[in-house]
């Protein structure tokens, strides 16, 4: 009896708390796989969305025609780039030559004694029957084509449903590389569009249990407070989005309830109302079907005068409360340099003054310290000028040859340090300014982070 007790004594420690430390070790690294990215560029911008259209176009598709895959190394290592500039602890990178597709990822973890990398390898081999792994390793872990493939399985299951791995995964007909290129042969995926139901149903199901963004009851408050004041605002006129910001925050601020958690439900009914129905997918179910039936009196609102300057600002406040600050600056970014190429209309540091300023304002109404403040700066003065710039002097239009001419990309040193200068002044603004007596002569002249070459 007493054997019994040690060996199950001993067989809980290895599983619980042995194996666990034996596994961190060999996942975790010191060393990075991957050090650095391809730099986004308006070329790489323009070839990740041209993609990504192409993917979605083959995968969507209404019939039982096979699908057909295409990749360049270019394209691969744009969707990376783009991924990173939206989560910068994690890099990628693709390598493709005739004899495989290397593809190698590193995801950097805060400071720890263990290792601060985890790095992941997977090398493709071309194949004419289905799709053969000539290498998989999880840190210094080396997986087996059995082991890789059943982990593959295992996360398309999770994503999709139980059972549904297996099917996308036999879909595969064969894999061809040539130099640069990958093609991928799939047999026909006539439940493609059930299966995307299916993931955004269990995305839903993860949202609701969870609640990342908080209580849906919360936002849809200040969703009917929206509609009221929609009812009584003027409306011969332009009005500015801080007329409703203005009211909105002094109502949450005569709640008596947690100052951050108020504002963040006030931005989100904003950018629902004033953005997109999209924001409202991130957060669950906020509006009933009587808040579906009212007409959005939106038209006459806009900031500096301008509707698209508001749908950038409100837009970037909600999704830096969904994803913090590196999403929502690199979809503003992606924007501006897919804009920027021949046809487009052009990098508008209006539109990213207005991106970065709707990010700076949901920082700082959700940060605990200041959202008590900003909260009586807005409720005493609804001045858009109190938390948006003068974008009247800014640059737009910039060409492709005209911004790379003067910045090489958005990795270049002064892209970088003209983005440190814009956030500078934007943290200038009155209602961010601790003390009041500061604050009335606060200003910022976000012209002046930009260069006088561009200005002309």
């Amino acid at each position: 009896m007493k054997y019994l007790k040690r060996v199950f004594f001993w067989g809980l420690l290895t599983l619980f708390f042995i194996f666990p430390i034996f596994f961190v070790f060999l996942v975790l690294e010191r060393v990075p796989m991957v050090s650095d990215v391809e730099v986004m560029n308006t070329d790489n911008a323009v070839k990740t969305r041209a993609f990504a259209k192409q993917v979605l176009q083959q995968f969507l598709q209404e019939n039982d025609r096979p699908i057909l895959i295409s990749a360049t190394e270019d394209e691969l290592n744009g969707a990376f780039s783009i991924a990173h500039r939206s989560v910068r602890r994690a890099r990628g990178r693709a390598v493709i030559s005739a004899q495989g597709l290397e593809l190698s990822g590193t995801f950097r973890l805060p400071q720890n004694p263990f290792g601060n990398y985890i790095n992941v390898e997977l090398i493709l081999s071309p194949s004419a029957q289905g799709f053969h792994i000539a290498q998989a390793k999880l840190g210094t872990i080396s997986l087996s084509d059995t082991t890789a493939r059943f982990l593959m399985r295992l996360g398309l299951d999770l994503i999709f449903g139980q059972g549904e791995g297996d099917y996308l995964l036999d879909a595969v007909k064969s894999v061809r590389l040539t130099d640069k290129r990958i093609d991928v042969d799939l047999k026909p995926i006539p439940r493609m569009n059930q299966l995307v139901q299916q993931m955004r149903g269990r995305i839903r199901v993860v949202r609701d249990e969870v609640r990342p963004m908080g209580d849906p009851a919360g936002v849809r408050v200040y969703y009917r407070r929206i509609m009221a004041l929609s009812e009584y605002a003027p409306r011969d006129e332009a009005l500015s989005l801080a007329y409703y910001i203005s009211r909105l925050f002094k109502i949450a601020s005569q709640t008596g309830e947690d100052a951050a958690d108020e504002n963040r439900s006030a931005i989100l009914a904003l950018g629902i109302y004033f953005g997109s129905w999209r924001v409202e997918q991130m957060i669950g179910t906020v509006r009933t079907t009587e808040m579906l039936a009212h007409e959005r009196l939106t038209k006459g609102v806009g900031l500096a005068g301008r509707r698209d300057l508001r749908l950038h600002f409100i837009i970037s406040a909600a999704l830096e409360i969904a994803a913090k600050s590196g999403i929502s600056h690199s979809i503003g970014e992606f924007k501006e340099l897919y804009d920027a190429r021949r046809g487009g209309s052009g990098f508008s540091f209006a539109d990213l003054a207005a991106d970065r300023a709707g990010v700076r304002f949901a920082e700082v109404a959700t940060d605990p310290k200041m959202a008590g403040l900003i909260q009586r700066r807005l409720s005493e003065n609804e001045a858009e000028t109190q938390f948006f710039p003068d974008i009247s002097a800014l640059p737009e239009g910039l060409s492709q040859a005209r911004f790379e001419a003067y910045f090489v990309n958005v990795e270049g040193t002064r892209y970088l340090a003209l983005v440190d200068e814009m956030d500078a002044c934007l943290s200038r603004l009155p209602a961010y300014v601790l003390e009041k007596r500061s604050a009335e002569t606060s200003v910022c002249d976000i012209q002046s982070a930009v260069p006088a070459a561009l200005l002309s």
